[in-house]
């Protein structure tokens, strides 16, 4: 089943190409501003690590390479998450911003909605369509091109929390890039506070929202070796596999520093 409302210039046209590049950048820096205004003076969001995901972001600019960071799906608006990660020139600025996979049959249900989240650079995948379908080769274009790809890997909103093993299309980005990309996971906490997942759904203020940021990661090496040895299909279950081992080892680290700051007097909190 194709994406019903594919709205994605196709380049044909230079003229229409940068006029949509133009009102991408504008959507992207206005969003941008008013998810970072909303994270962090309205609500008390921390971020551990920041150093780390500003560093890699202002890196593979310079380089040229890509990027693939991906985290938990906990509410519905996790995505801005890695706005409170980034400078203001970063957010401002919505060539340097990421690309995000998102459910079609949520962000992309009316035309209306779909040109919303094409300028903000949402690219929507088709729930049970498998890695090789149409969005997924996009995104994939992208990473090849040095983009910054966001990704859930759980497929979906998490709202027990539960262990969910990873889709494996995060697999295929990382494996089937012509440059093996950095990666960089980040676990966050207190997004589904500040907007839950039942009714009434609305922005809640003055909620505590923790961020952690892991290490970046270079698979070249590894990736590279195992080529030899292994199926493109194990290449992929291998750093899947991986990758989820790495998110959730953070996940235990995020919830005690979260823990803490739920403790603690909201005048105590350092944005």
């Amino acid at each position: 089943m194709p994406v019903k409302h594919w709205l994605f210039p196709d380049g044909k046209s230079p003229v229409k190409t940068k006029l949509w590049n133009w009102s991408s950048n504008f959507v992207c820096g206005l969003a941008g501003a008013v998810f970072k205004v909303y994270l962090e003076k309205l609500n008390y969001c921390k971020v551990y690590n920041k150093e780390k995901i500003i560093d890699t972001v202002d890196q593979v600019r310079k380089s040229g390479r890509s990027l693939i960071t991906y985290s938990n799906h906990d509410s519905c608006i996790d995505d801005p998450t890695t706005l409170a990660m980034l400078r203001w020139d970063h957010v401002l600025n919505g060539k340097r911003l990421r690309w995000v996979l998102v459910a079609d049959e949520i962000c992309f249900t009316s035309k209306t909605l779909a040109l919303f989240f094409s300028l903000g650079k949402a690219i929507p995948v088709i729930r049970g369509e498998g890695i090789y379908q149409k969005p997924m080769d996009y995104a994939l274009d992208k990473i090849d091109r040095g983009a910054w790809v966001h990704i859930f890997p759980e497929g979906k909103i998490n709202l027990e929390k539960t262990y969910i093993r990873f889709k494996w299309g995060i697999g295929r980005l990382l494996t089937e890039a012509q440059q093996c990309p950095i990666v960089v996971p980040f676990y966050h906490y207190g997004m589904d506070e500040a907007l839950p997942t039942k009714t009434p759904y609305f922005p809640r203020f003055k909620k505590k929202i923790t961020i952690l940021v892991g290490n970046p990661i270079d698979f070249s090496e590894e990736l590279e070796r195992l080529k030899h040895k292994m199926t493109a299909t194990e290449l992929r279950k291998h750093f899947t596999d991986i990758l989820q081992e790495k998110l959730y080892a953070l996940r235990k680290e995020a919830e005690e520093l979260h823990k803490v700051r739920k403790a603690e007097e909201p005048h105590k909190e350092d944005s």
